[in-house]
């Protein structure tokens, strides 16, 4: 009856966003003991793909993070053209700290 009151998870907004863009280019974010912090590019043109709720970012055709969504934290660029992953990639059992790229971000 009052389903206007239903409260909106705002994570599902930013799943949904990023379900199937294209990537211009991953990078990892790599913090040393110093306090440096540098980025590794892993992959260029590819796409993230949600998959019942796992979070694969695919290059080519190889997978370069899988994380299931609710494991990992997600956050959108302030510039709109990407986002920030963290969480234990499954392919190698890492916990990592991704960027991914948008390569057409204005719709």
């Amino acid at each position: 009856m009052f389903g206007f009151f239903k409260k909106k998870n705002p994570n599902e907004d930013v799943l949904h966003q990023m379900d199937g863009r294209e990537i211009k280019y991953v990078t990892q974010r790599i913090r040393t003991p110093q306090g440096e912090v540098k980025e590794q590019i892993l992959g260029k043109s590819g796409r993230i793909i949600l998959i019942g709720d796992e979070i694969r970012v695919m290059c080519g055709e190889t997978d370069v993070f899988r994380c299931n969504a609710q494991d990992c934290n997600y956050y959108m660029l302030l510039s709109g053209d990407g986002i920030t992953v963290s969480g234990v990639n499954a392919i190698n059992g890492i916990k990592m700290d991704i960027i991914v790229y948008y390569k057409y971000h204005r719709k």
